[in-house]
């Protein structure tokens, strides 16, 4: 569970520094970027997250 709340704590930080980022910026090539590096940020988390908690799961079991 403590590595489910720093892993959104560390992505969520992570999102709004380079949405932030991009947003200064205002460049196209680097938003597009910034935008495919997110989603696969995310798909990563969802599916150590999931994982994680399976794996949590079992062991009570």
């Amino acid at each position: 569970m403590d590595n489910l709340i720093s892993s959104i704590i560390a992505v969520t930080v992570f999102l709004a520094f380079v949405i932030g980022l991009a947003i200064s910026i205002k460049s196209i090539p680097f938003a597009i970027i910034v935008l495919l590096v997110s989603i696969m940020v995310l798909i990563e988390f969802f599916q150590s997250a999931k994982e994680g908690l399976k794996n949590d799961v079992n062991r009570k079991a």
